[in-house]
């Protein structure tokens, strides 16, 4: 019972990172709907492989494709976010 509930949040969670980026007024709100895509639902999966499977190689599989995901994208974001900012004529960046 908790498999299909985990994986229907990781659908629902990925459908609502795909409507916010398609409704989002600026760049920088669909970054942070785009963000939230490789975020929520690589963890949501593991929690199902792991709840499925227990301490199984399929489990650090699924570890391993959620943090490639999760880590990656953060670096992506951010440096996304500092271009776009540049580009919209704002060159003070704070770190």
């Amino acid at each position: 019972m908790t498999v299909p509930i985990l994986l229907s949040l990781a659908v629902a969670s990925d459908v609502v990172c795909v409507v916010g980026v398609l409704l989002s007024a600026t760049v920088y709100d669909r970054l942070h709907y785009s963000g939230a895509t490789t975020a929520v639902a690589p963890l949501l999966l593991l929690a199902a492989v792991a709840v499925e499977r227990g301490h199984t190689n399929p489990t650090w599989n699924a570890v391993v494709d959620a943090v490639a995901l999760l880590f990656p994208n953060a670096a992506l974001t951010h440096a996304t976010a500092r271009v776009a900012r540049r580009r919209h004529g704002r060159a003070d960046l704070e770190l």
